[in-house]
């Protein structure tokens, strides 16, 4: 996995009409930050957004105003026959359960829709280590080699591909902490990177569940040793890692604290400069000087990285927003690469937000 030149994944005119493009799981968080990302798109027109067969019909800006602002855009509850409204569209954006994108995923391909896909149902090639790490059998396993992995900073996308499957949040914030380490060789061969990372509440979806609720969330590692995210993080890394995720009590973004051994003469200097090096000309990542704040990156597409080294040691703190860079941000991104957009397109809101 080499980093990717952001300059370089833009290898097409920008098209003179705008792409349209639908939301499902629109009433999550997720898919709500997909919505408003796309609402504010210059390059393309939102035609459709639903939400489980379940829901009644509402207002986006009734279920997140802060998002929708004056937006007039209602949020449908999936039916059979939805599938035939899409046919029009170029892209679909899938912020769905895991059973539900695999599902989904071939029919709006062959309606001739690109997707991006924000769950796991097509972040492995190998339909066994799917099975084990997801629970259930993939139902399309014909089409995990045709999926394009997109974790944009270090993965270069074919614009002619249709289905393209969102990093998660946590491989996200680990991958783009450590794989700069890893790809250069700097880490001592045997070395298991121990991955501990803290997240927001709004990482488990807005489905009622005590465990998150106001009066019971609290700091609690879950899923100790046998979280699905870390086969995805080790395929990444291309080595086995130790991975403790942590439920913070708070709404939203991840701070990832990442210990690898370096090489024995492995200089601070040396490990900054490949991290500058991986890292230049990539908008949405920035080294910084002090170790991360969730108030950082709250509510931006950026991810922050921090990087100390004493001896052998090395610490890389990664900072982002679980919903933004570790979702809907990143599936935009991809997006833009795909359409030849403008790298920073549909992110006014938020570069204004953070004085930029």
């Amino acid at each position: 996995m080499k980093t990717v030149s952001a300059a370089n994944q833009i290898a097409h005119p920008i098209p003179a009409t705008k792409v349209k493009v639908a939301v499902l799981g629109a009433s999550g968080y997720s898919g709500s930050e997909l919505l408003r990302i796309l609402h504010n798109h210059a390059f393309v027109d939102v035609v459709a957004a639903y939400s489980s067969e379940r829901s009644a019909a509402q207002r986006w800006r009734e279920i997140a105003p802060a998002a929708a602002g004056d937006s007039e855009l209602i949020i449908q509850p999936w039916t059979d026959h939805a599938l035939a409204d899409l046919a029009n569209c170029d892209a679909v954006f899938l912020a769905l359960p895991h059973e539900a994108s695999a599902a989904i995923a071939p029919k709006l391909i062959a309606l001739g829709s690109k997707v991006f896909d924000l769950s796991g149902a097509y972040r492995f090639r190998d339909a066994e280590q799917f099975a084990t790490t997801y629970g259930f059998e993939h139902p399309h396993p014909e089409l995990l080699n045709h999926a394009q992995y997109a974790l944009m900073e270090l993965v270069g996308l074919e614009p002619s591909g249709t289905l393209f499957a969102i990093p998660g949040c946590y491989p996200t914030a680990a991958t783009l902490a450590l794989q700069p380490a890893c790809e250069s060789a700097l880490l001592e061969p045997a070395s298991v990177p121990v991955i501990t990372a803290i997240s927001g509440v709004s990482g488990a979806g807005r489905g009622a569940n005590p465990r998150t609720s106001f009066c019971e969330v609290s700091v609690q590692p879950y899923g100790v040793l046998n979280h699905r995210h870390t086969p995805e993080i080790s395929n990444n890394l291309a080595r086995s890692v130790v991975f403790t995720p942590i439920l913070g009590p708070y709404p939203r973004g991840i701070i990832a604290t990442c210990v690898a051994q370096l090489n024995a003469g492995v200089t601070a200097e040396e490990v900054h400069a490949v991290y500058q090096r991986s890292y230049q000309g990539q908008p949405f990542v920035r080294i910084v000087a002090e170790p991360p704040a969730v108030a950082h990156v709250a509510g931006t597409p950026y991810c922050h990285i921090y990087i100390a080294v004493e001896g052998q040691n090395l610490v890389v703190i990664s900072a982002i927003d679980n919903l933004l860079k570790g979702a809907a941000s990143q599936a935009v991104q991809a997006a833009n690469v795909v359409f030849a957009f403008p790298v920073h397109s549909g992110f006014a809101p938020f570069i204004q937000e953070c004085g930029e």
